[in-house]
């Protein structure tokens, strides 16, 4: 159940139509920290950044925001329950007839039902509307533990463990099965730049500040080769637009002559590199990850499921990022004929990405392995990504 701050939070959102900017105030007022109290401080002991008490205003604008989808999911389930007590009642399944209590035409009796609505729609245009709330929040939550962390805090991590956060308390407002809505949200946060595509295959491959597998989430690839797609088009388009951004602003007058003068190839060859620059990271990232929690299985006789699961994973992703790329960078206007595929395994390979350099790191694991199974999946997971990255 809500606690009554969190109903005042969605109240604000989605009742009183209140301006963005008074929800923005409130969230990171001292009135709401002490509403708040020291609820869960006590349990980070090891102060890590990663702790869901540190970013409990984040969390708490998200639950708020994705109101309507944790609603529409809880209605859902409740009238599959009663179809499905139906069905067991009915005699034809040997059920003694008694329906009462269960719905049997497809109606439903939920007051909150509103058949006008469009969900997404209007989770969509709240997210847009209501992001200064989120990043007030997640700012908040970041200035709170670097207050009180030891040492050196390097800024950028702490943001992703921010964002991270979001993203957690996000896939926890719906059910693993549901991957339409689920990627449909987090690709929305990500065109809003409320969460990075790094965070995202962080937050699917269970980043946690350890090697635990414990909550990767179910079908992870399809997130990560999500926020690669997000990635390397916002790499392309934000060549595009340097391209003809002259600083002169909307009413500048664009002479194109100069544009008309450059060569094809070379102006193919900087989007490429932009788009690498991009997605590589992204890329390391992952095989790095998927590394160390196949490291970790201390598995002798048995093939660990988390570690069938990040293998087979993986032969996916890196069959999505080498579509994505061959789709975005030579098909289309993008690249066009000028570019060819070994133009694009050159790029990895400039950037340590190729087959070889990410064959390596699954070796490199191999050593510091705690089970045989683990290393035997490491070692074939070597050889299968040399093959796919050629």
């Amino acid at each position: 159940m809500p606690t009554n701050m969190e109903k005042d939070m969605i109240n604000r959102l989605w009742s009183t139509s209140e301006d963005p900017d008074t929800i923005r105030q409130y969230i990171i007022s001292d009135e709401l920290t002490e509403s708040h109290g020291d609820s869960g401080i006590m349990e980070n002991v090891d102060n890590s950044m990663f702790h869901p008490s540190v970013w409990w205003r984040a969390r708490l604008a998200t639950r708020a925001l994705f109101y309507p989808v944790k609603r529409e999911s809880l209605r859902m389930a409740r009238v599959t329950e009663k179809a499905w007590k139906a069905r067991s009642n009915s005699p034809a399944d040997g059920g003694d007839g008694d329906n009462e209590g269960a719905v049997t035409d497809g109606s439903m009796d939920d007051s909150e039902v509103d058949e006008t609505e469009d969900l997404f729609a209007d989770v969509s245009d709240a997210i847009s509307r209501f992001k200064p709330v989120l990043l007030a929040a997640l700012a908040r939550d970041a200035d709170a533990y670097d207050s009180i962390a030891s040492g050196k805090i390097d800024d950028d991590q702490l943001l992703l463990a921010g964002e991270v956060a979001i993203l957690r308390e996000t896939g926890n407002i719906l059910p693993n099965w549901d991957l339409v809505t689920r990627g449909a949200l987090v690709e929305c946060l990500m065109k809003n730049k409320i969460v990075s595509p790094m965070s995202v295959v962080r937050w699917a491959l269970a980043e946690n500040g350890d090697d635990s597998a414990a909550k990767i989430q179910a079908h992870w690839w399809k997130y990560a080769s999500l926020a690669f797609l997000h990635a390397l088009r916002q790499a392309c388009s934000s060549f595009e637009a340097s391209k003809t951004d002259l600083g002169g602003g909307i009413g500048m007058i664009i002479d194109d002559s100069q544009n008309a003068d450059e060569d094809p190839a070379e102006t193919a060859v900087l989007r490429l590199d932009e788009a690498l620059k991009s997605t590589v990271p992204i890329l390391r990232y992952v095989t790095e990850r998927v590394c160390q929690i196949l490291a970790a299985s201390s598995s002798e006789k048995k093939i660990p499921l988390e570690g069938a699961d990040v293998v087979e994973g993986m032969k996916r992703l890196l069959r999505a990022i080498l579509f994505h790329f061959y789709s975005i960078i030579l098909g289309g206007t993008i690249g066009g004929s000028v570019l060819t595929a070994s133009n694009i395994q050159k790029g990895f390979a400039s950037m340590d990405a190729d087959g070889e350099k990410l064959a390596a790191l699954c070796l490199d694991a191999v050593g510091t392995c705690k089970g045989e199974q683990g290393k035997k999946l490491l070692r074939s997971l070597s050889l299968t990504v040399e093959k796919i990255m050629l």
